[in-house]
C-alpha cells in the first residue's frame, strides 16, 4: 500500500507538470527528479495507470464524474503501448482528461489502420 501511495502522490504532481503551461523540454527537467525521489520508474508508473485500485485512478473517475472502468478506458485509450520515457509519461497525462471526456460523451477509442487513436460513437 505504502508504494500504491507514493505513486498516488507522484502522479498528483506529475499530472500538474503535465497540465502546466510549459514546453516538454521544460516538463521533462521538472519532473526528471520526482521519480527517483518516489523510488519507482516511468514504466512502474506506466503500470499502475491500468490498475483500478490505484488510488489516483479512483479520485480522478470521481472527479469526471465517472466510473473507474470508463476512466480506465481512457487511460488505456491514450497508453496502448510500453514506454520508458518521461515526456510520453507526461504527454499522456496531459491528454487523459480529454479522452475522459469522450468516453464520458459516449464514444470508445479505437485504434486506426495506421495504429492512431479513433473515436467511435456509441
Amino acid at each position: 500500500m505504502a508504494k500504491e501511495d507514493a505513486i498516488t502522490q507522484l502522479l498528483d504532481e506529475l499530472d500538474g507538470i503535465a497540465n502546466a503551461p510549459m514546453t516538454a523540454p521544460q516538463r521533462q527537467m521538472r519532473a526528471a527528479p520526482l521519480l527517483p525521489a518516489a523510488g519507482v520508474s516511468v514504466a512502474e508508473v506506466i503500470e499502475a495507470l491500468n490498475r483500478e485500485e490505484l488510488p489516483w485512478n479512483r479520485r480522478k473517475a470521481a472527479e469526471c464524474g465517472m466510473s473507474v472502468k470508463a476512466w480506465l478506458s481512457a487511460v488505456a485509450a491514450v497508453s496502448a503501448t510500453p514506454t520508458d520515457s518521461l515526456i510520453e509519461l507526461l504527454d499522456r497525462l496531459h491528454k487523459i482528461e480529454s479522452a475522459a471526456a469522450m468516453v464520458k460523451a459516449g464514444y470508445r477509442p479505437s485504434v486506426d489502420p495506421l495504429g492512431k487513436l479513433a473515436w467511435q460513437r456509441g
